[in-house]
């Protein structure tokens, strides 16, 4: 029974509660069509799937972002299994958490690290945004698991070789393993220059090498035999600037939390000033946290939460350190024992306030109070805070919305769509009907009907995944879709011809 306790239970209970809180919620999260009607896809989610239709064979028009997700995307939908997607989002969050675990363990007891494991996976943020059709939660744990590699290799130098296959898949999934991958360099180079020496390491790193280098030449030669196709330009967003540094530090405040914060703080302190972490374990969590706060923070022009989700299994690192505190002192007797456990309660609940929809604007003050910051778009929609305007709100209404629904969650969102409404069936009618008058892979227009995504990209994504073809403006295709209100409300809209209707669309020919 010690053993089971004290190397068994930790790890079970993390799992056991992991899986109980996630359950219901993915089962929530099921919808007929995962492009059309799932309630937590933004504008890149649909330019995701638009990829993964691509390698399905499908005639659109990729962006070409990298391949890991948009081939999971076409396995699904070759299998006609699509909207399980989620249930792989979360899939790959359990794997980062797992993965979290065990490179925690590599210096700290099964409790701490099953309770610092904890505070990331249910933390408010992550379990909201792992819901999102999005990359990050599926990078993420390949950087963690290149970490616990570059920790066990001390041990077992063959490890080098999964430390480089991790990185080349984690590259497939998000060019953030590139920064990440010098954060490793530096701290190779600073703790073990001896494994320069070793085959293994040599033998990952040219995996590495082979998995990003053909993926880059694909895509090097696609964009030039595509000229005036979509791009997926995160070249164009590589500008050196602080300007990044006020929303970071105001999005990662908020991401781990005001009470809990203190935990990391504390933690990150013994963690610079304690000479018991060796120098390798040291160096793997430091070497990419440096790296990918400096990408984010200095070099890429492009401001959003979702970055941190990369940063913070190497954050909770420190946490850990400073669960181990909070024990220390709970050593000194029954008041402190119960000060630290209120205080680690308090911590965990923090770590599951509710904030508003995506939330990067709020701080919370307390579960009932939040600052709320301004915010404005540049031309390229980045989004910038403004302090001066910040204000106290209280942006829920009862005492239980204030604490998040990410877990142990029964209830079903509200999906806006139905596979039986017209506005989705009558889409499968215009698709035979487009197929038939257009080209494969011939573009149609879009004049966006009433009730679709304000913004214009959405739209025109969302429907492209629905007919296999590229979509474009009304006038560069020959054939139009648009809402049949249009033609009540436009007199020169009206005289086109229509060649097609169903429910609120109709097909027109503009030339």
């Amino acid at each position: 029974m010690a053993v089971l306790r004290s190397d068994r239970l930790p790890p079970l209970l993390l799992a056991a509660f992991a899986t109980l809180g996630a359950f219901p919620v993915v089962r929530s999260l099921l919808v007929a069509d995962l492009n059309w009607c799932y309630p937590y896809n933004t504008a890149d989610s649909y330019d995701w799937i638009n990829n993964g239709l691509y390698w399905a064979g499908a005639s659109v028009a990729p962006s070409l972002r990298p391949p890991g997700l948009p081939l999971l995307i076409a396995s699904l939908w070759k299998l006609g299994a699509l909207p399980s997607l989620p249930v792989f989002n979360f899939l790959f969050l359990g794997l980062s958490t797992t993965a979290l675990y065990a490179l925690l363990r590599e210096r700290h007891d099964g409790w701490i690290a099953a309770i610092a494991s904890w505070f990331f996976f249910a933390n408010n943020f992550v379990q909201d945004f792992s819901r999102c059709v999005m990359a990050e939660t599926y990078a993420a744990p390949f950087l963690v698991l290149a970490t616990l590699a570059f920790v066990r290799a001390a041990r077992a130098p063959r490890v080098w070789i999964a430390f480089g296959v991790c990185l080349g898949v984690g590259f497939l999934f998000s060019y953030s393993a590139v920064p990440a991958s010098i954060g490793f360099a530096v701290a190779l180079v600073a703790v073990s220059r001896a494994d320069l020496r070793r085959r293994e390491l040599w033998a990952g790193l040219i995996a590495y090498a082979l998995v990003a280098g053909s993926w880059i030449a694909f895509r090097w030669s696609y964009y030039r035999a595509h000229p005036g196709g979509p791009r997926h330009g995160v070249e164009a967003l590589l500008h050196p600037s602080a300007a990044n540094l006020p929303f970071y530090a105001y999005a990662a405040t908020a991401l781990v939390g005001l009470v809990p914060l203190a935990l990391y703080l504390a933690g990150a302190l013994r963690f610079a000033r304690s000479p018991s972490p060796a120098p390798r374990w040291r160096a793997a969590v430091l070497g990419p946290l440096i790296a990918l706060s400096l990408f984010w923070g200095f070099v890429y022009d492009w401001a959003d939460k979702r970055f941190l989700l990369y940063a913070l299994p190497f954050l909770v690192c420190f946490l850990a350190e400073g669960l181990e505190l909070l024990r220390d002192f709970a050593r000194n007797g029954t008041a402190a024992a119960a000060a630290a456990a209120a205080f680690l309660a308090l911590a965990l609940l923090w770590n599951q306030i509710r904030y508003p929809g995506y939330g990067f604007v709020f701080l919370a003050l307390t579960p009932v109070h939040f600052l709320q910051v301004g915010v404005t778009f540049t031309p390229a929609q980045k989004a910038v805070l403004h302090f001066e305007e910040a204000q106290v709100v209280r942006p829920h209404s009862r005492f239980l919305e204030f604490f998040s629904w990410g877990l142990f969650d029964p209830r079903r969102v509200d999906v806006s769509c139905s596979a039986a409404d017209q506005g989705y069936t009558c889409l499968a009618v215009l698709k035979s009907e487009a197929d038939r008058l257009l080209r494969s892979g011939q573009p149609i227009g879009l004049l966006t009907p009433r009730g679709w995504p304000s913004d214009y990209w959405s739209s025109s994504q969302r429907l492209a995944n629905a007919l296999l073809r590229p979509v474009t403006s009304p006038g560069e295709a020959e054939i139009m879709l648009a809402g049949i209100e249009a033609a009540h409300a436009d007199a020169d809209f009206a005289r086109l011809p229509f060649v097609a209707r169903c429910g609120p669309y109709v097909l027109v020919r503009t030339r």
